[in-house]
């Protein structure tokens, strides 16, 4: 695996593809296609920049979705950086056929599955559940909640982000044990149900600390810390970041996602 820094280097690079409404796909010159995006909204996440994954995905996805052209409910296959809907015409064959293009298709819904293991940060590391991890990432968000359902049972979580730290209360199946990895720019303050926790390994490199071992049930964490800034860069993002088009709002400042999550974030 890559290190840290590379890890940063990769992200900083992707977003020199972007555009007034997206990223443009390098592989396919004046094409935008969700798919590729929705990988490389998980690559912003893997280096911990989560603003800029938002970013990306309220300058795409939330550009469909709020296209007075578009289904308003469904994500598109592709679409050209001049905003028609001619995706690969020419490329393969499609010829000017921009009907062949699909406003229903399935892999560019990338960001539920980010939103909700990344951003959420509610992951099943082994099958059904059995161990499972919550590492939230908040960009600019203040609050987030969702969950998941298996033959284990089922999986919530919610994070909320004040002036002085943030709580992250969850819900797991009792015969399960995870790992909770928790945004912390300094060494912070935790209490676990109320008792205080000194057994967190701090990573100040990364800004996390991880407490392992875990049981399942239903807990609440208060951490009081510097909350870490996972602010995008360059001057491309910075313009991008807080536009979504016909809204006329600025910042989305909480997510409730389980089915409709992409709604949630202000598209509509």
């Amino acid at each position: 695996m890559a290190d840290a820094t590379t890890y940063q280097n990769i992200s900083n690079q992707l977003i020199s593809n972007w555009g007034p409404i997206g990223a443009v796909c390098p592989e396919l010159p004046n094409n935008i296609v969700p798919y590729v995006e929705g990988m490389e909204i998980k690559g912003h996440l893997a280096a911990r920049q989560a603003t800029r994954a938002l970013a990306l995905m309220r300058l795409s996805w939330g550009w469909y979705l709020n296209n007075p052209y578009g289904t308003n409910s469904t994500i598109i296959e592709g679409y050209l950086v001049d905003g028609t809907f001619g995706y690969r015409t020419g490329n393969d064959g499609n010829g000017a056929d921009v009907s062949y293009t699909s406003h229903a298709h399935g892999w560019s819904t990338g960001p539920t599955h980010a939103l909700s293991t990344y951003v959420l940060g509610l992951q099943l590391i082994s099958p059904g559940g059995a161990t499972w991890m919550l590492a939230p990432q908040f960009g600019d968000l203040t609050s987030v909640e969702g969950g998941y359902t298996t033959p284990s049972g089922t999986f919530s979580a919610r994070w909320v982000v004040g002036s002085q730290g943030y709580n992250v209360s969850y819900e797991v199946p009792g015969n399960t044990t995870g790992t909770l990895m928790l945004p912390a720019a300094s060494s912070p303050t935790i209490m676990l149900d109320g008792k205080a926790v000194t057994s967190g390994v701090w990573n100040s490199s990364e800004g996390v600390v991880t407490l392992g071992d875990l049981g399942g049930g239903t807990h609440t964490v208060n951490v009081v810390v510097v909350v870490a800034a996972t602010t995008a860069q360059a001057g491309s993002t910075s313009q991008t970041s807080e536009k979504k088009s016909g809204t006329g709002a600025t910042k989305v400042p909480s997510i409730y996602f389980l089915c409709a999550i992409l709604l949630s974030l202000g598209f509509w």
